[in-house]
């Protein structure tokens, strides 16, 4: 009886004892070195992939698990060993090592993004890429480099599914995120490449990565490709790219564009002429993007370059073309001195003030004054304010002669120092009693309010600036306040100017959207290009056509705080409409 019980229990051991080592040849099933040892045979192959993937997708839900970085070291060098002779597992190989977001991917993205021309091929450079980006793969920047290169001489590789240009658009975009200082001189022929070679989108994608490489090594491409290229007009445009890219680079390119400005950049004004732009044209350009820049280094050459010989307090006799051209002129001049803020340029735009009485320069002269502020201006601008007046044949008609004073009190109220709020009011008082009833319409005395509110007490200006239920005027006279008494380079002040962006009026938008990248400096500042980025995501189904001066303006301080010059020195996506059609 006892042998009989015994016989089972035996056999009940002995098969607990065979299936424990079973699974201990076979392996944790839940570990990934079981599955990276089976990748070798062929027969079993297609399993361990699978089991791979089974493993990921528990991995992926938490961006913390270790096993990530295991994963980095066990399963992506046998990835690269095998790539080669494992052609319908390469999908598998990248889609996984995309979830992980590893920079030890590299290795087989660099293989990855070498394409035959195929549509497989084509898929898999483009999972190669965004896995790139997301990882931030430094290490596949030169293979990237490479294939640009390779793509840009044999154009037919890059026609995959009908997405012409679509892996150099990729390319491009990834070859900027990465700050790739390599890619700079591909990147540069691609803007001198014929039309019919090269879709536009990968001219703009091109610009955009230059811009967020920062090399100064770009500055003539970008001011050529605006005038080399054709496109539509529009926020998003070559030009306005280049724009940015420009901005972004910063001080480096205020000298090349100096000289454009002058009329002495023979190359640009020989691809001017060929493409039948005016050379005013092309000065006025540079102009604009030296202001976009924002560097004190191009003061002394725009005051030279504005019309001046019909200012001052004897002013010369010119007839009325060079009067009319002069006003054009001056007009640029003075926004782009504006947004310079440099306080040197004061007395050249004040002493234009009376030169022709005309909405055109007058205007821009007194809101250049504005951003610029300090006494001299506040100065300036009361003048304006209790003495100025548009020749009534270029205003609309009699009623609006003193427009530019009750439109320009704005301007005086933003210029002014805290302990001047006594002398707008007096300024107001003696004033006009039509500007004194358009000023009370246009609600510029709540601005002095605030000066008087706030004082010398920089948190209550931010306080000011931050509460969305404040009157607009308010919180742009806070805004100015409080980037003043801000240092060049405090990202955190950038950042509270940059979350007062969404306000209901287009030109206080300009202004926190420049009052952002000046105060940001040459400092990185993700979380303000975050913030300015944002408010326009949420509005851009709305298509409000007066908040485009905003969005132009908030797109050159984004590409300016995203990198750009201080990336360069330290070592835009495009949206969904520009890229190839698929």
């Amino acid at each position: 009886m006892r042998k009989y019980v015994l016989r089972p229990l035996f056999a009940a051991l002995l098969a607990v004892s065979v299936a424990s080592t079973v699974a201990c040849k076979q392996g944790d099933p839940n570990a990934l070195e079981t599955h990276v040892k089976k990748l070798d045979d062929e027969a079993a192959r297609s399993e361990a992939f699978n089991q791979l993937e089974r493993i990921v997708s528990g991995i992926v839900t938490d961006p913390e698990d270790p096993r990530r970085k295991e994963f980095a070291e066990k399963v992506l060098p046998k990835f690269e060993e095998i790539w080669d002779g494992a052609e319908p597992y390469r999908e598998q190989m990248l889609t996984m090592a995309l979830q992980m977001e590893r920079p030890e991917a590299a290795g087989i993205w660099s293989k990855a993004v070498v394409t035959d021309g195929s549509a497989e091929g084509h898929k898999q450079a483009l999972l190669a890429l965004q896995g790139v980006r997301v990882a931030n793969a430094t290490g596949a920047a030169g293979a990237i480099v490479a294939e640009f290169k390779n793509l840009s001489d044999n154009p037919s590789k890059d026609m995959g599914a009908g997405q012409e240009g679509a892996l150099r658009y990729e390319m491009a975009k990834t070859l900027g995120e990465l700050r790739a200082k390599e890619a700079v001189e591909p990147l540069i022929a691609a803007l001198s490449m014929p039309e019919e070679k090269q879709p536009k989108p990968v001219y703009k994608a091109a610009i955009d990565a230059l811009g967020q490489i920062g090399d100064p090594a770009a500055v003539d491409a970008l001011i050529q490709v605006q005038f080399a290229v054709a496109d539509a007009p529009g926020t998003q445009s070559i030009g306005e790219r280049a724009v940015r890219a420009l901005g972004a680079i910063g001080a480096p390119a205020v000298p090349k564009l100096i000289e454009t400005m002058e009329g002495k950049n023979e190359k640009v004004n020989g691809v001017a002429a060929e493409k039948g732009v005016d050379v005013q044209i092309v000065q006025q350009s540079a102009v604009r993007i030296l202001g976009v820049i924002g560097s004190a280094d191009a003061t002394e050459g725009i005051v030279a370059y504005m019309p001046q010989k019909d200012c001052g307090e004897e002013p010369e006799e010119i007839d009325d073309e060079e009067k009319a051209r002069g006003v054009g002129l001056r007009a640029f001049a003075a926004n782009s001195l504006g947004y310079i803020g440099d306080a040197k340029a004061v007395p050249a735009l004040c002493g234009c003030r009376n030169a022709t009485r005309n909405p055109g320069d007058l205007w821009e002269i007194t809101s250049a004054l504005g951003r610029i502020g300090g006494d001299e201006a506040f100065a300036c601008l009361t003048d304006i304010f209790t003495q100025g007046y548009y020749d009534p044949e270029e205003a609309v008609n009699s009623d609006f002669k003193f427009q530019i004073r009750w439109e320009g009190m704005r301007w005086l109220v933003l210029a002014a120092a805290p302990g001047q709020a006594g002398d707008i009011k007096a300024a107001l008082e003696g004033n006009d009693a039509k500007v004194k009833e358009e000023v009370e319409k246009l609600g510029w005395s709540k601005g002095v309010a605030v000066l008087e509110e706030c004082k010398e007490d920089k948190a209550c200006y931010e306080k000011v600036m931050g509460d969305a239920t404040r009157d607009w005027f308010e919180r742009e006279v806070a805004g100015f306040n409080y980037a003043r008494m801000s240092e060049t380079g405090d990202v955190a002040a950038a950042t509270a100017l940059a979350k007062a962006f969404k306000t209901r009026d287009a030109g206080a938008r300009m202004n926190f959207a420049w009052l952002t990248a000046k105060v940001a400096g040459e400092s990185d500042c993700q979380e303000c290009a975050d913030a300015l980025e944002g408010v326009m995501k949420a509005e851009e189904l709305t298509k409000d056509m007066t908040m485009q001066g905003a969005w132009l303006m908030a797109r050159q301080s984004i590409a300016k705080v995203e990198g750009g010059a201080a990336a360069a020195a330290a070592g835009g996506d495009a949206p969904a409409e520009e890229k190839p059609a698929e």
